[in-house]
Formats: C-alpha cells, structure tokens, sequence
C-alpha cells in the first residue's frame, strides 16, 4: 500500500468528543453572562438580548439546583451567577422585574415547576399619577373605576366613566359602550382591594396590551399588540388595602381584558 495513501476517516475519538463538548459548555456560559456587557441603551434590542439570556440562564439554573427559577433574582445571586446585569438595568423589590433604559423585562414562574416565561416591555407610563390610584372619573364607585379613553394610549379626557364590578370583559369585535370605538382604544380600571398577608398570585389577559400596578409600582407589562394572552404574577403583600390599577388598550380585532387572583 502507498505510504502516502490516506486511510479511511474513523470518526472522532473519545477524548475528541469530550473537548467538544468542554468547548461547546464554555460558549453557552459566555452566552449567558453575555448580558453583562450591555450598554445603557434604550429599544428592543437591548431587551431582547436580555430575555434571551435570561431564558439561557434558566436553563443553566435548572442544571445547577435541579429547579427553574421563580424570579430574575434567583439567577442573580451569590456564585454559580446564571444571569448578570449591567449596573444600568435595576431589579424591583420583587426580583421580577429587570427595568433598563426605556424597557422592562418580567419573569413568570412557570405552572407546576415548568420553565418560566420571559417577556419584554415598555417603561413608558401612559399618563402621571393614573397607577398611583387618581382617576378622571368624578363620582363614587362600589367597583372598579373605569375609565375609557377613545385612543390607545389613555391621552385626553375619558369618554366613557363607568362603575365595573370586575375586569372580565369579552367585546370580540365591539365597543366597551357609550361612544368608545370598536378599535384604538384603551381604558383603565382602578379599585383598592383588602389582601390578607402572604404571596398572591395575579392573572392578567388581554387582547392587546396591558400593564398592572400595585401601589403605584408597575408589577407586569404585557403593553404589545397580541392576541389573547395571560400572564402571571406573584405578589408578597401585607394585610389591609392596596391599590390595584389595570391598564389596558385595544388596536384593532378582537378585544379581551381580564383580571383575576388567588
């Protein structure tokens, strides 16, 4: 046989496969960590990047602990670090929510121990004062107070004031009532509910977009056009009264917003 003549390719050998797999280990935790070298820059590319490293890094926490995480924070901790933020983005008392420049982004553990979901926002706020529990609405209310606005931004005078019983509204392709149109609106529920003490878990739905607060601190943004979808939150509160504000806005199709918690 020709010395030079080349031999059939065996494969890869077992210490071959083994650096591969080192090296593939070490490109997925610069992936993760990768967060940390963002700017201070506003926009959805900035946010995206950090969902997207926040999703890796729940993966890497499952690995470590054998469970997902419940909050951003769990991730941010003390070392095994799966999740590090730049000093520009800020985490509320929470650990939920990861708030950068112009955008936010919100953890939701996941039901029975599942991966949680991640998903950016918006900081913008609609109008001062609105989630801190005033409204436009004059009169006393046993509900909630609804406020309606004929755009889908809550900008101008309300057109529609209302006592709602609870958030759970289906319109499909119609009009809240009165004079609010069918599309390219928005409206704002308001209402200080007496919690007992301990951890609540809060569901928000909408077709578009939504954002809830409690005491004037906004605790999920979900303020995109989408089709019906709920997210969850889980809140520590302390006994006795709280204001809930619910924000919510419709651009066009079907409309859907709703409320509810345990």
């Amino acid at each position: 046989m020709n010395r030079c003549e080349r031999r059939p390719d065996k494969g890869f050998t077992l210490i071959e496969i083994l650096v591969a797999i080192v090296v593939v280990g070490i490109l997925s935790a610069v992936a993760v960590i990768g967060i940390s070298s963002l700017t201070a820059k506003s926009g959805s590319a900035a946010c995206a990047t950090s969902r997207d490293a926040a999703i890796a890094g729940s993966t890497v926490h499952y690995t470590n602990s054998g469970s997902f995480p419940t909050k951003l924070s769990d991730m941010t901790g003390a070392a095994p670090s799966e999740l590090n933020l730049p000093a520009s983005v800020t985490l509320d008392a929470t650990g939920t929510i990861a708030t950068g420049n112009g955008w936010t982004l919100t953890l939701t553990p996941g039901a029975s121990g599942a991966a949680p979901t991640v998903a950016c926002g918006s900081t913008s706020s609609a109008s001062a004062g609105g989630p801190n529990g005033t409204t436009a609405c004059p009169g006393t209310f046993t509900g909630w107070v609804g406020e309606y606005y004929s755009t889908v931004n809550l900008t101008g005078s309300a057109t529609l004031c209302r006592d709602d019983a609870s958030i759970n509204f289906d319109w499909a392709s119609g009009s809240p009532g009165g004079s609010v149109p069918v599309d390219n609106f928005s409206s704002r529920w308001t209402k200080t509910v007496s919690f007992t003490a301990g951890t609540h878990v809060l569901t928000v739905g909408s077709d578009d977009g939504s954002r809830l607060y409690i005491d004037g601190v906004k605790v999920l943004d979900m303020w995109v056009d989408q089709g019906y979808t709920t997210q969850n939150v889980s809140q520590s509160l302390t006994a006795g009264n709280h204001v809930v504000v619910m924000e919510f806005y419709e651009r066009g199709g079907l409309a859907h917003a709703t409320l509810a918690w345990t």
